[in-house]
């Protein structure tokens, strides 16, 4: 007996879906035309220009390094811990001194210690790869 109503039930679980979409007929299926279909994909798609600098994605260190001799303050403010001050900083000592040598005497910027540059390894250099 009990595996009579297991039969029915799986029967009734497979064909209950069958026979609700039979009794529907075509002409009261709704099948959306094409242009309806294009007009709300572009009434959803909105195409801006965006700048990438401040975003996560600039952090990857898939990107090639940042040059800190040529590289200018929104450039430099979205490197992790460098902030508008300390960019500003970065491009007084550059006006002043001239180029970095190396990414170490970037410590030599006040407001920046070792802490930062090591925070900074792999994304700055001081050429243009």
């Amino acid at each position: 007996m009990l595996k009579k109503m297991n039969r029915i039930a799986l029967y009734i679980a497979v064909a209950a879906p069958l026979l609700l979409l039979s009794s529907a007929n075509a002409e009261e299926a709704f099948m959306p035309s094409l242009t309806s279909i294009n007009q709300e994909v572009d009434s959803k798609t909105e195409t801006t220009v965006f700048d990438l600098s401040h975003s996560t994605v600039s952090a990857s260190p898939l990107l090639m390094p940042l040059n800190i001799n040529t590289a200018n303050e929104s450039q430099l403010t979205a490197l992790p811990g460098i902030g508008a001050y300390k960019a500003a900083k970065i491009i007084q000592w550059r006006d002043h001194n001239g180029e970095f040598i190396t990414t170490e005497d970037l410590a030599s910027v006040k407001g920046i210690g070792q802490a930062t540059i090591t925070k900074l390894a792999g994304k700055i250099s001081v050429t243009d790869l």
